[in-house]
């Protein structure tokens, strides 16, 4: 189950993000948040199991929202 979870944080950075400089997907929080909202209603805990896993990075330990919606949640695999 957690690997679903996984593909669809994947999907969703991919889908709603943008390329970075270093030619990573990544997506701002508060975007992830809102265009997840019904798939991953745990988005905190997929994100931080991606982050252990090495998938996902970002700076912070939790992500809250509307603090960290600026904060930038990079995709590390494809």
């Amino acid at each position: 189950m957690a690997s679903l979870f996984t593909s669809l944080l994947k999907e969703a950075i991919k889908d709603h993000g943008s390329v970075n400089s270093e030619g990573k997907s990544s997506v701002p929080y508060g975007v992830l948040f809102e265009q997840t909202a019904n798939t991953l209603e745990a988005l905190n805990g997929t994100l931080r199991a991606a982050k252990r896993q090495k998938k996902v990075a970002f700076d912070a330990e939790l992500l809250m929202m509307p603090r960290d919606k600026d904060v930038p949640v990079v995709l590390l695999e494809e």
